[in-house]
């Protein structure tokens, strides 16, 4: 299928980069055994936002639709699996399971959100993740109720962290793959402009469906990994806001529609979130309200002298 083909250049030295990436896995698998149980705890976190951040940004930066409800399938990934470990599965079959159940509902979801535009689109999908929160709370029989579920104590914590490193860096080569490809391609012409896309005959229902489908699966498997890295699921933290402004955030800070961009912006965010929850805890949700002034004051100055035809 044409979505499928990947036209990225031939890097000029491999060999330096598969040595860095090895040094940096490395790195990543040795360091909770070096540094102990909070470095552990740390790399988990930094590793799951890069998950959110990156495949936030399929939705967010490449197709370019102001999403606010990655968090609803972080949650939903967060009880599937919670349920799936409480019935006697083994952590990477739950993960599975919660990825797989995912598809039909983002599939599903794509039918009408997509036929929205602008505010009415990020309002629908931030309404959907405090949908996703409501029946949550109200479904005791089956999620525990504000109650939540409960799991067994995590006896093979370092099996959790490195499923979260395979996740975030098979989350992030999807990305670089995805950014060259003929969806890449796609994807970028819906968001210069969706008329002319469909004008030249890329089928754009398709295409957003596909999309959200792609940015669906990691946040899923992200919210069962931190269900089972803390041992309970509740509503107001699996279906949290936090869950869907941090990625978007994160996503925005510097370059959207890049794997660099994102990826950089979950590093910065989740260590400056790090510093301030150790130092000043209270100021930790304020982030996000000064974060999203400015960026808002920069896209809205971008705006303004791409109306004039200048740039700066």
């Amino acid at each position: 299928m044409f979505y499928l083909s990947v036209r990225h250049p031939k890097l000029k030295q491999p060999a330096l980069l598969l040595i860095a990436l090895s040094g940096l896995i490395l790195f990543l698998l040795l360091a909770p055994s070096l540094w102990g149980g909070y470095a552990r705890i740390l790399l988990f976190t930094i590793l799951l936002y890069v998950t959110m951040a990156v495949s936030y940004d399929v939705v967010g930066g490449m197709l370019g639709y102001l999403y606010l409800g990655h968090g609803l399938f972080f949650g939903l990934g967060a009880y599937i699996t919670a349920l799936a470990l409480k019935n006697g599965q083994t952590l990477p079959l739950a993960l599975l399971l919660g990825a797989f159940l995912v598809l039909p509902v983002a599939a599903f979801l794509s039918l009408p959100l997509f036929r929205l535009q602008g505010a009415v689109f990020a309002l629908a999908t931030l309404g959907l993740l405090l949908l996703g929160g409501q029946l949550a709370s109200n479904l005791p029989d089956l999620t525990g109720g504000a109650a939540g579920l409960s799991l067994p104590p995590n006896t093979n914590p370092m099996l959790t962290y490195s499923l979260a490193l395979l996740l975030a860096l098979a989350t992030v080569l999807m990305h670089w793959l995805l950014c060259s490809s003929s969806l890449g391609l796609q994807l970028s012409s819906i968001n210069e402009n969706e008329d002319m896309a469909e004008s030249v005959g890329i089928n754009c229902a398709k295409v957003k469906r596909l999309a959200l489908i792609i940015s669906a699966v990691p946040a899923a498997m992200a919210g069962g990994l931190h269900a089972r890295e803390i041992s309970f699921v509740i509503p107001a933290e699996a279906f949290g806001l936090e869950n869907s402004l941090a990625p978007l955030l994160m996503c925005l800070l510097f370059k959207p529609g890049t794997t660099w961009g994102p990826l950089l912006g979950a590093l910065v965010l989740s260590t400056a979130q790090e510093f301030i929850w150790t130092t000043v805890p209270s100021f930790r949700l304020s982030l996000y309200g000064i974060l999203l002034i400015f960026i808002g004051m920069q896209r809205a100055r971008r705006s303004y002298h791409w109306a004039l035809g200048t740039k700066h």
